[in-house]
């Protein structure tokens, strides 16, 4: 519940999100069947199949992150794709979220430096972090060598331009299976 209070949403989606509920049966929130722990975090914005003109788009996610988040120790998938963090950095504190194995963060509007935090998700397998039109930057890739597990990378459109030698600092050997 404090991870809501943070978050503007106009549109609603968090309204399952209610005290006297089961986590586990609010939208966008999987738990494990074996341990009831919530493992899994979907709150994309949905991006209908078919776009009809005159419909109501859904509203993005909008706010701050609370650091509330890092307290869902088995959390193994998150995606805040698609919305509108706009104004705020990729917390950093998400690098404490170890269990992780997939994260999109893709076109949310994150702005500044890539946390080299990141580099602590060695269970990582998925890290989309692309779609930000230069507002995302880094100067330093030594922390994808933390990402042992990595399958898929995007970070298309973040800016590498200060980023030295960032090509032998990344050694993504590692990627080749």
């Amino acid at each position: 519940m404090d991870f809501k209070k943070d978050l503007e949403d106009p549109f609603g989606r968090l309204s399952s999100w209610i005290h006297d509920v089961d986590c586990c049966k609010w939208e966008g929130v999987v738990c494990s069947n074996r341990s009831g722990r919530v493992i899994q975090l979907h709150l994309q914005r949905p991006v209908p199949e078919i776009h009809v003109v005159g419909d109501e788009e859904e509203s993005p996610l909008s706010g701050k992150i609370s650091h509330s988040l890092q307290n869902l120790t088995h959390l193994r998938y998150l995606d805040l794709s698609l919305n509108d963090f706009s104004g705020i950095p990729i917390p950093s504190f998400f690098g404490s979220l170890r269990s992780l194995r997939y994260l999109n963060l893709s076109r949310a509007g994150f702005q500044g430096m890539v946390p080299y935090q990141l580099g602590n998700l060695s269970s990582l397998r998925t890290l989309s972090i692309g779609g930000n039109p230069s507002d995302l930057q880094v100067d330093n890739l030594q922390w994808l060598v933390g990402l042992s597990n990595l399958e898929h990378l995007d970070m298309s459109r973040v800016n590498l331009s200060t980023a030295s030698n960032w090509l032998e600092e990344a050694s993504l050997t590692f990627c080749v299976k």
